[in-house]
């Protein structure tokens, strides 16, 4: 939260932020529980969760609904120092739903990485909302130079929506194609994250 989003409206904002998590979260409950729960999550109900529209339709626009209630916090004076805050908050919020994402792709494939990458590719919404969350920290700032990390940043935007994007057109004609092309665009996407990481 930024340090002019309080009260009320700070703790709202907070609650739209969490909103994503906590919608994936119920109806993965609620999914899991008309299917019987069991020890591991079952990958049809992952997803379901993931490719569901309106789970990703109602999760992107809490955030949005966020970010605009923290940037109108803000004070004429500070706006240009709290749209650089709101747009890390966004890179934040998009690396965590990245993770957890991740970690029930995991558990849903029984802790197999290779299975795990391919159910996030399968999902595709668990991919398309952090790379907007992140697109949308970029278009809030006054000025984008494409230069360096930013031109990295952007490149790992477009890498992980065309990498669900490529699963289900080339997919459509040949599977081990789609998802060839799929996961050599997400791998050269978190190649670049950790490269990035290191420097």
């Amino acid at each position: 939260m930024s340090k002019g989003a309080v009260g009320r409206g700070g703790d709202l904002a907070f609650l739209l932020y969490v909103a994503p998590f906590a919608v994936n979260l119920v109806y993965t409950l609620y999914e899991w529980a008309q299917a019987g729960l069991s020890a591991n999550l079952p990958q049809y109900v992952f997803l379901e969760v993931a490719q569901n529209q309106y789970v990703f339709l109602v999760g992107f626009a809490a955030v949005l609904g966020a970010a605009l209630m923290d940037f109108n916090s803000e004070s004429l004076e500070s706006r240009r120092g709290g749209v650089v805050t709101l747009s890390r908050r966004l890179q934040t919020l998009a690396g965590v739903s990245l993770v957890l994402a991740f970690i029930a792709a995991l558990y849903s494939a029984g802790g197999d990485p290779s299975t795990a990458v391919f159910n996030l590719l399968d999902g595709r919404y668990p991919l398309v909302f952090p790379a907007l969350l992140v697109l949308l920290s970029f278009l809030i700032l006054p000025s984008v130079k494409l230069q360096g990390a930013n031109r990295d940043n952007l490149l790992i935007i477009v890498l992980l929506i065309a990498s669900p994007a490529a699963l289900y057109e080339v997919g459509k004609r040949n599977t081990i194609a789609g998802l060839g092309l799929g996961l050599i665009l997400l791998l050269a996407a978190a190649f670049i994250m950790l490269r990035d990481s290191k420097d």
